[in-house]
């Protein structure tokens, strides 16, 4: 059994990834460091682009902050564990993905305002995987 199938047989990567307008930054809440860009977002874990590896296993408070429409400053801030970091097809860069754990209503809330705020519309994305 596969590390992204559940015992129920879900798989996550099923799920459907939502690709932003904009790289936004997750940060390290605790630290404030930059961990990478946002790549894609679905309601249970993203993943980042950055430009040296992360050490899978590694668990993080993560912050990611955008404004809305209205120009008001949104921010949502999650539990992360990194479940993979492997080189991108950019040599100077690495992707990274990030399981929400433990995953609250507070969280999905969070990123479904992300992913209403800052996602490209359904369609626009349907050629990027």
């Amino acid at each position: 059994m596969g590390e992204d199938k559940r015992r129920d047989g879900f798989n996550k990567r099923d799920m459907k990834r939502h690709y932003l307008i904009y790289y936004l930054r997750v940060l390290n809440r605790d630290t404030g460091d930059s961990i990478g860009h946002l790549v894609d977002v679905t309601p249970h874990g993203i993943m980042v682009i950055r430009d040296s590896p992360l050490e899978v296993g590694s668990r993080y408070s993560l912050r990611i902050r955008w404004r809305n429409g209205a120009g008001n400053l949104k921010l949502a801030d999650f539990n992360g564990v990194c479940r993979w970091c492997q080189p991108d097809v950019n040599p100077d860069f690495y992707g990274a993905g990030f399981s929400i754990t433990p995953i609250n209503i507070g969280d999905v809330e969070s990123i479904a305002q992300l992913i209403n705020d800052m996602a490209m519309p359904d369609g626009v994305s349907d050629n990027i995987d």
